[in-house]
């Protein structure tokens, strides 16, 4: 630092300054020790992304299961596509009310008012700061399409009653289930 050439102290000063500040900012914690204490809670998205593979991943497990034990089917691999995203329905009150009223004024016109007010708040259980929602319904993902691969998928009676096995169990159009003949 001294090989530079500076003429006055101001320039000295002006450089130690800014060297002292980088040291300050370089010596604050970073928050990454935060993190790392305290427990992680996964977002919405993330956690439901997550669930989505997961429930997808039982549906093969289970429809390969099944699969491989009917006749002229052999070795299956199974994938299954979701359209959305598991939902979950809370209970809600509603509240609606409604008024009509009538005027009329002395010349013998009328005037006609109709009010109506609808208010909504979900349903909660516990008392103090352990309210909950209350749950009403989950309702699973839509099935988008399903993919299977079998040794028996070249034969066309085969290929058709797995095709049918997906429809009944799943409910899903012909059109979402494609059975493929499995490469040896």
């Amino acid at each position: 630092m001294w090989k530079f050439n500076l003429k006055n102290g101001k320039e000295r000063w002006l450089i130690l300054l800014a060297v002292g500040m980088i040291f300050l900012i370089l010596s604050f914690p970073t928050g990454n020790n935060k993190k790392a204490d305290m427990p992680q809670m996964p977002t919405e998205a993330a956690s439901g992304r997550s669930s989505n593979v997961k429930y997808e991943e039982d549906l093969e497990k289970r429809v390969k299961k099944v699969l491989r034990n009917v006749d002229g089917v052999g070795e299956v691999d199974v994938m299954i596509v979701l359209k959305s995203s598991e939902e979950k329905v809370y209970r809600v009150d509603k509240s609606i009310s409604s008024s009509l009223v009538e005027e009329s004024d002395s010349s013998g016109g009328t005037r006609k008012t109709d009010e109506k007010e609808e208010s909504q708040s979900t349903v909660l259980t516990g008392q103090g700061s352990a309210n909950a929602p209350v749950l009403e319904k989950e309702l699973k993902p839509e099935i988008a399409g399903i993919v299977i691969s079998a040794q028996g998928g070249g034969s066309p009676t085969i290929k058709a009653e797995i095709s049918a096995a997906m429809e009944a169990l799943f409910d899903v159009p012909p059109h979402k289930v494609k059975v493929l003949k499995r490469a040896e």
